[in-house]
């Protein structure tokens, strides 16, 4: 089982950048994101776009609800 950081950013339109939610933070063992992903918010995952690193220990999903917001799984080695 992998041990990950997780970080949340929301998207600013206005900007058309993403900020650092830094009420969230989050540490997470898992072999499954996605499972652990729902699990983090709390429902089925809506639409989204998965970015996975060249050596897989960073990976990136782009949720896209209302508002989007971002989400990275960081592998802790």
């Amino acid at each position: 089982m992998k041990k990950y950081d997780v970080s949340r950013e929301i998207h600013n339109p206005c900007a058309n950048v993403y900020d650092f939610d830094m009420n969230f933070e989050e540490e997470v063992c898992t072999d499954n994101t996605d499972e652990a992903l729902e699990k983090l918010i709390g429902k089925k995952l809506p639409e989204y776009k998965k970015t996975v690193s060249n050596n897989g220990a960073t990976i990136e999903y782009e949720l896209f609800l209302p508002r989007k917001e971002r989400y990275v799984f960081s592998e802790i080695k």
